[in-house]
């Protein structure tokens, strides 16, 4: 597990005190080790050979990491009628890593038939004599008729069996499903904690595993797609659409075309939220507190000193709300533009040079 030492506590104290609860809801971003703490768990419940851990060495512990122990489910969202293949390559992708699940699908759910199917299994006996596990990835993905029927389960739970639902956005469960799960929440996870991870499991370069760290926002799984983009050129980039801003009203236009001709909407965000993380650290700079632990571009520190130091005032909230704004007006596909041209035009009224 990388970082979440809270959430590691609690559920310590919770198996040292052998009272574990019948279901449990961890909620948090994307790509901070729900899932993974979930299959964690499940090794230290199931264990012959520890009471607290896993020991990662029985037959136990070695069947839940490959996914094939047969009291352990892992329960995940899909699209339409999925093939033995398919469920094969999504359950290899968890135990290749588990906070890398892969989701092919644009808009999956989980069925009533997945809940009913669930249900059937639960009434039957276990294989072995520590209990039964169900991980339910992405709980909040659930069809209405599937949350129904789950929360007759969570009702009544079968003796021995215990239910971890993940979700990165528990608030669309039901209320009524919440109330009956222990509720943990997983926060994003220490940017130090990421680079140290990306250097010893990915071999990244220590410099730009901090670099990337700092830009996944909390996620292990955001920092390593990270690794297969071109992030240096994107930082590249959104320094030259600075340069074309506070330009003239020519290079303004020029770079809002080319930026929407060569780009697609993701992308755009994605330089936006660059553009974002750029305004930060010049907040920092200019309140005195840059160093290597604060600065996310520390590598571009002289550029940043310089950009400070050429305006007469840096309404940086101001100029991150405006940059918010944009990223919200493109996720409700309004004509993009008009958002960029306009957010452009904005941002040159807000960056007055000396």
């Amino acid at each position: 597990m990388i970082g979440q030492d809270k959430v590691k506590e609690i559920l310590l104290r919770t198996l040292s005190r052998k009272r574990i609860p019948h279901a449990l809801l961890f909620h948090g971003p994307k790509g901070v080790g729900k899932e993974a703490m979930a299959l964690e768990l499940a090794r230290a419940f199931i264990c012959q050979e520890d009471e607290l851990y896993a020991c990662n060495q029985c037959s136990d512990c070695h069947r839940i990491a490959h996914l094939t122990h047969p009291d352990v489910y892992f329960i995940f969202p899909f699209t339409g009628k999925i093939t033995v293949d398919e469920e094969k390559a999504i359950l290899k992708s968890v135990v290749d890593n588990p906070y890398m699940r892969s989701n092919p699908w644009a808009t999956p759910s989980i069925s009533i038939e997945q809940i009913r199917q669930l249900k059937k299994e639960s009434s039957l006996s276990t294989f072995e004599n520590k209990g039964r596990v169900v991980i339910i990835a992405e709980a909040h993905l659930m069809t209405p008729e599937a949350a129904n029927s789950l929360l007759k389960l969570l009702e009544e739970p079968p003796s021995k069996m215990y239910l971890i639902l993940t979700s990165s956005n528990h608030m669309a469960l039901l209320p009524t499903i919440i109330s009956r799960c222990q509720c943990l929440r997983f926060d994003p996870i220490e940017w130090r904690d990421i680079a140290a991870a990306l250097t010893q499991r990915a071999s990244v370069e220590e410099s730009q595993a901090n670099i990337i760290a700092k830009i996944s926002s909390g996620s292990y799984r955001r920092a390593i797609e990270l690794l297969d983009e071109d992030i240096d050129n994107k930082r590249t980039k959104v320094l030259d659409l600075l340069r074309a801003i506070i330009k003239n009203d020519f290079e303004r236009l020029l770079a809002m075309e080319e930026l929407v001709k060569s780009e697609e909407k993701n992308e755009i965000k994605e330089l936006l939220n660059l553009l974002l993380l750029w305004f930060r650290d010049a907040l920092i700079y200019i309140e005195g507190e840059a160093n290597n632990s604060t600065i996310i571009n520390i590598d571009q520190i002289d550029i940043l000193d310089k950009f400070c130091h050429s305006f007469e005032t840096l309404d940086v909230k101001r100029i991150t709300d405006e940059i918010e704004t944009a990223i919200q007006l493109i996720d409700r596909n309004v004509y993009i533009n008009l958002i960029i041209l306009n957010l452009f035009y904005r941002l040159k009224h807000n960056l007055r040079r000396k």
